[in-house]
């Protein structure tokens, strides 16, 4: 489906990707969620001051800087960044007149489609904390009167886990998106 074309990003394979991608990220969530499990003061999720509204704070800026990002690469003219990449290149396997090809990935079409995942990422977890900031109370409220205090905890620290696999993916992905605006991009294939 079209509208979902920037997850192609998770295709795209590449050994070292796979830490950004998914292992940094889920480590990180683990560590979040042992602490918000553990602390005896759990950080509010949602209210003024809440977890959800800060990240969305956050998120309403970064959505425009990924898509102004993805502009400025699309349209940044120098010829290295449509070059191959060196060394050992992402690959992405694409489907061609009926053919499964491995492409081998350019800078330019790398970062693309960073950005580009990025933005959508971005704008899934904004949703998410939007409607869990609308309806959070309510649903805290209704599963406080028909369930335990640690059946509630665990809830919370399993949305949190989810939550933050996500954000700590979009974290990680914003770094390498970083190194390649502001040194790879200028540097020769090395």
């Amino acid at each position: 489906m079209k509208l979902f074309s920037p997850l192609s990003y998770l295709r795209i394979e590449h050994e070292e990707k796979r830490w950004y991608d998914y292992k940094i990220p889920v480590i990180g969530a683990l560590i979040v969620m042992l602490i918000y499990y553990f602390c005896p003061n759990q950080i509010p999720l949602v209210g003024s001051s809440g977890l959800l509204v800060q990240v969305n704070g956050l998120l309403q800026v970064l959505i425009g800087f990924y898509i102004a990002a993805l502009a400025a690469v699309s349209t940044f003219t120098n010829s290295t960044i449509d070059e191959v990449m060196a060394g050992d290149p992402p690959t992405l396997v694409e489907e061609y007149r009926g053919t499964k090809l491995r492409v081998e990935l350019t800078r330019r079409r790398f970062v693309c489609y960073l950005f580009g995942y990025l933005a959508l990422a971005s704008f899934v977890l904004f949703c998410l904390g939007l409607v869990s900031i609308l309806i959070g109370k309510t649903v805290s409220i209704w599963l406080a009167g028909s369930t335990s205090v640690e059946s509630l905890l665990v809830l919370k620290t399993v949305f949190i886990g989810l939550y933050s696999v996500i954000l700590i993916n979009i974290i990680t992905t914003t770094l390498l998106g970083l190194y390649f605006l502001s040194v790879r991009f200028h540097q020769s294939s090395l």
